[in-house]
């Protein structure tokens, strides 16, 4: 994992800030410990039902990985000009087009002129409620579609297991997003549809991990012509 670095200009960055402990521990390190478990088992003791099981675990196993694949690029950047999220590594990223399902694999970036508050979210029960608030549903910290979810907030990525998020008030007309396309979820008539289509819906307000919270804070304050300091939640 990347460490932030700081430098005199106020430029900091963060790669993979949304691969914490938990999420990779949950969602690839475990998974991938039982399958190769099963797998050595099944080899020594001769018993096939543990091929099975791996079988079975097959399912659960494609979402969660899923989850680490959907939040593996999501990163921040900050210079004097702009702040940016997401894709902040690869050049290409600000010509993708992904799905709701992707938005991380793309680049948003707002210039420091559009950015209308900035804050460091760090308390638990906040970011349990930000996960849950509707204005800010998004498809980085779930696999599937809520119900009654028919667009997914574009400018938020928010992972499972964030443990504190950089939120950012910014003006939709004044950014760089990529151009983000639907997805389809398949409910097979569970709730009397066979399928729903969730479209892009840009954000005013921007969420993303952060796994350095105080260098982050000490980066925001020192970005030039920026006034006053971030607020803490």
């Amino acid at each position: 994992m990347n460490v932030p670095r700081s430098a005199p200009s106020a430029t900091y960055l963060e790669a993979h800030s949304a691969l914490d402990w938990p999420l990779l521990g949950y969602y690839l390190f475990a998974p991938a410990a039982a399958e190769i478990a099963c797998l050595a088992l099944g080899v020594i003791l001769r018993q096939p039902w543990f091929f099975v099981v791996m079988g079975w675990l097959a399912v659960p196993i494609l979402i969660w990985t899923t989850l680490v694949y959907r939040n593996w690029p999501t990163g921040i950047r900050i210079d004097a000009p702009a702040i940016s999220i997401g894709a902040i590594g690869p050049a290409r990223a600000a010509r993708r087009t992904p799905t709701v399902n992707h938005q991380s694999w793309g680049l948003f970036t707002c210039p420091w002129p559009a950015v209308e508050d900035v804050r460091l979210v760090t308390d638990r029960a906040e970011l349990r409620r930000m996960k849950n608030t509707p204005r800010l549903y998004t498809l980085t910290n779930r696999w599937g579609r809520k119900r009654g979810m028919d667009h997914c907030h574009i400018g938020v990525l928010a992972s499972p297991f964030m443990r504190a998020a950089l939120v950012i008030d910014v003006d939709p007309l004044a950014v760089t997003v990529p151009q983000v396309r639907p997805a389809r979820f398949y409910t097979n008539f569970t709730d009397g549809q066979f399928s729903h289509l969730v479209r892009p819906r840009l954000s005013s307000t921007w969420v993303v991990p952060t796994r350095h919270p105080e260098a982050l804070s000490r980066a925001l304050q020192a970005v030039p012509g920026r006034q006053g300091p971030v607020r803490p939640r």
